[in-house]
């Protein structure tokens, strides 16, 4: 072919050859496995974090591993890198709860416990990295306080540098005696952090110098729900303009506008069906990687799972549908990052269930597979290395 040809059609040819997906013009194709971790209430001498291979295409989930020597795992988190997790040891009483740091290896699944950290108060129900892998956030939750760890370039975790004590009580003298600690979330920014007081009916916010680590109260300090309601889990929308909250005692979401340093309180909705007047208590959520739809999780009689369509304007939640989460106490679920599934932990029954998701009404229907873990409270997926 003669260069006068190639230097007529070549503009005409680059048009119409076809278009590679972006995954594939930037080397990056979708994981063909993943890991499943799944943390649970379990004694020290026994398993309690599980690992599975999960495939992304059929649902199904194939036994990897599992480790003993911690008590109550009953939240966890990776680094940003993904080659550290961090977990809770759920525990109250004489030095109160712990901390503890794992490698993990992405090619075989396997965990190797680093070191650990007394969690500086009871019950740590929550753990968290910044943006940057350098700092561990810990929720306690019976104490009401949250602490705040340095990490090592080798994932070890280091003498605790902060600790924050929250004080008084909220309206319900039997869940709200006190300050309780659910759930601290660190904005994209690196900067905001938000932090959840179920026994205070507060979201707490905070500046966070990342650098030093140095913690100053936002402005305001907080935000305050309806009373009673019993704040859990704040998360982010996937294009970061909005928080959601969900409320444990109220079974509602509370949505608030976000903008750097400051947060505005727009619109509640309910987790319960109308005129439900049996025993409940809200526990998860997460939106769709496609950012259209919210699920959350419900516990106690209802044990279902709702969906929300997300407003892409304004962020606003309308009730899409609801079903039962074929367990007992939802606690903790995921979505799976291309949205084909959710997986449901269940902390008083002996399985994770698998649902298959439709993308454009957000319903969701059970598969066949059952993944075999006692008293699943937390579930985390992390692409395999091979």
């Amino acid at each position: 072919m003669s260069k006068k040809f190639l230097s007529f059609f070549w503009p005409l040819l680059l048009l119409l050859a076809p278009i590679a997906p972006a995954g594939a013009q930037s080397g990056h194709s979708a994981p063909k496995s993943y890991f499943l971790l799944a943390g649970t209430y379990g004694p020290a001498d026994s398993n309690s974090i599980f690992v599975y291979r999960f495939n992304p295409s059929s649902g199904a989930a194939r036994w990897v591993g599992a480790v003993k020597g911690i008590e109550n795992p009953s939240f966890i988190s990776f680094s940003p890198d993904d080659r550290f997790l961090y977990a809770v040891s759920e525990t109250h009483g004489g030095r109160g709860g712990s901390v503890f740091s794992y490698s993990f290896n992405r090619n075989t699944g396997a965990l190797r416990v680093l070191n650990s950290q007394l969690s500086q108060g009871d019950d740590p129900c929550n753990i968290t990295t910044d943006q940057t892998g350098k700092w561990l956030f810990v929720a306690n939750y019976t104490s009401g306080s949250f602490t705040l760890f340095p990490l090592g370039k080798d994932g070890r975790i280091g003498q605790a540098t902060r600790k924050i004590q929250d004080h008084g009580h909220g309206y319900d003298p039997l869940r709200q005696e006190g300050p309780h600690v659910h759930c601290v979330l660190v904005a994209p920014n690196d900067r905001d952090v938000f932090v959840s007081d179920l026994g205070l009916d507060r979201l707490f916010t905070y500046e966070l110098d990342p650098s030093t680590g140095h913690l100053a109260p936002g402005n305001p300090p907080y935000v305050s729900v309806v009373a009673a309601r019993g704040p859990r889990i704040p998360i982010f929308s996937n294009d970061h303009r909005w928080i959601y909250l969900i409320q444990e005692m109220g079974g509602t979401i509370t949505q608030f506008d976000y903008h750097p340093g400051k947060l505005t309180t727009r619109s509640t909705v309910s987790t319960i069906p109308a005129g439900y007047s049996g025993t409940f208590t809200a526990a998860d959520l997460h939106c769709s990687p496609d950012g259209k739809f919210l699920y959350a999780s419900n516990r106690d009689a209802l044990n279902d799972l709702v969906w929300f369509r997300i407003d892409p304007k304004d962020g606003h939640l309308s009730f899409a549908g609801s079903t039962s989460s074929l367990g007992k106490t939802p606690r903790y679920f995921l979505i799976t990052p291309d949205g084909r599934f959710v997986l449901v932990g269940h902390q008083n029954s002996g399985d994770i269930v698998v649902f298959r998701r439709d993308a454009q009404s957000g319903n969701l229907t059970p598969t066949p597979e059952r993944i075999p873990v006692a008293h699943a409270v937390c579930l985390k997926l992390v692409p395999a290395g091979i």
